[in-house]
Order: structure tokens, then C-alpha cells, then sequence
């Protein structure tokens, strides 16, 4: 099997996994001519949290794999094939391996996050942060090292945990907060995807509301939800 050695020069490609660097890209399309087997072996993306690699064991299929990960060190693998031996080919590919590694992720993920944007005159910007904790297991703190506590991130430490921005009203504050561990576990309606309260609004992170837990998938198990309900 070949390997493909621009591939193994630091990052493989610029922005994502298929804007490969001009010598790579050059290696890549004359492995692909040769329809012989080859490897890139993992590769990364210089802008991105993802790795990719991109070989054929038999000079019929090509496989693609993905890792990617997120701040909170949140994992997702995913893979796709293709016999379609061209850098359009291969590109759709790793787009379809990407689409399932991000999949994976974020149904492994502990966490919610928020945003909340204050609207103003000259348009919107963003203020503070909220993270729910959606774990199963007890998590004192959220996972990675970009954040030390869960809750509001303005400002706090490990021990007593974050305040909200001072901006925030309080009761914008409180609403906020029950929003959003209503939409974290699912008890929002599915359209609503934001809320609104004055020039106040707080965004999840993710477009898409998380599915619901079905008690009856834990009947006599004596399980507990992430939401600490049977």
C-alpha cells in the first residue's frame, strides 16, 4: 500500500478536510489515478477540530474516516465509503464521514450551551454564556479546558461556580436560566427555538432541540434519566 508522505507534514488541509494543501492535493489525485491502494494516514485540519484519513485496501473502495471534537473534548467518529475514484468523489466522502462524526458527537455530549445576545441599535452582540449540565454521571465541572463551572461564565471560580453579566436583569436572569434547562432536556416545544425578553434573547447552541428521553426504555431497570427522573 502507498502512503501518501505530503499527508504526514503537519496539517493536511486548510479550512476543513478537503481543501488540501497543493502538495497533497497532487499526491492525492495521483494515487487516485493509479487505482492502486493507498493511505494518507490522519490527517488534520489546520482550522478545525476534525482529522480525517483516506485509504483503499483493495484499489476498489475508498474509505473515509473522521474524528472530530469540541471544546468540552467531546468525541465523534464517523466513516463512509465510495468507488468513485475522483477528488469529486473522495471531497463528497468526506463530507458524508464528517456529516456522521459530528452526528456521533453531539449525541455523546455532556453539556448545553447557550448564548445570550443583547440587541441594540446598531445591531446584536453577544454577552454572556450558560452551560447545562446533561451528563450522566456526576460532573463537578464541564469537560475540557476552556470552561471551570457550569451555569452563568461571566465570572466565578471552580468552587462557587459563575455569576451572571451584572448587565443581565434579574428577572431576565431567572427566565433565562429556566429556559434554558427546559430546552436542554427536551420541555420546550420543538419550533421554539429561542428566547426573547426585551432587547434581551438567549440562543442554544445547537440548531436542533435535544430528543426526549422515553421512561419506558428504562421500565424496571431501576435507570435514572439525565434529568434525574425514572
Amino acid at each position: 500500500m502507498k502512503k501518501l508522505e505530503a499527508f504526514q507534514r503537519g496539517d493536511g488541509a486548510h479550512w476543513g478536510l478537503s481543501d488540501w494543501y497543493e502538495d497533497g492535493e497532487a499526491e492525492l489525485t495521483a494515487a487516485l489515478a493509479d487505482h492502486a491502494p493507498f493511505d494518507t494516514g490522519w490527517y488534520s485540519s489546520k482550522k478545525e477540530i476534525a482529522s480525517a484519513q483516506i485509504y483503499s485496501d483493495d484499489g476498489t473502495t475508498i474509505t473515509v474516516e473522521v474524528s472530530v471534537s469540541d471544546d468540552f473534548d467531546t468525541e465523534g467518529l464517523g466513516y463512509a465509503r465510495t468507488t468513485d475514484w475522483t477528488i469529486e468523489g473522495v471531497c463528497k466522502c468526506v463530507s458524508a464521514a464528517w456529516d456522521k462524526a459530528e452526528q456521533a458527537r453531539d449525541k455523546a455530549q455532556e453539556y448545553e450551551g447557550f448564548s445570550v445576545i443583547l440587541h441594540h441599535r446598531d445591531g446584536a452582540s453577544w454577552v454572556e454564556t450558560y452551560l447545562v449540565n446533561i451528563g450522566w454521571g456526576e460532573n463537578l465541572h464541564p469537560p475540557g479546558d476552556n470552561y471551570h463551572w457550569w451555569g452563568w461564565q461571566h465570572n466565578g471560580d471552580e468552587e462557587t461556580g459563575g455569576k451572571p453579566h451584572p448587565a443581565i436583569p434579574a428577572d431576565t436572569v431567572q427566565a433565562f436560566e429556566r429556559w434554558a434547562n427546559d430546552w436542554a432536556f427536551a420541555r420546550v416545544q420543538d419550533g421554539e427555538k429561542t428566547l426573547r425578553i426585551g432587547d434581551w434573547e438567549i440562543k442554544p447552541w445547537r440548531d436542533n432541540i435535544p430528543a426526549q428521553e422515553d421512561p419506558n426504555d428504562y421500565a424496571g431497570m431501576g435507570w435514572i434519566g439525565r434529568d434525574g427522573q425514572p
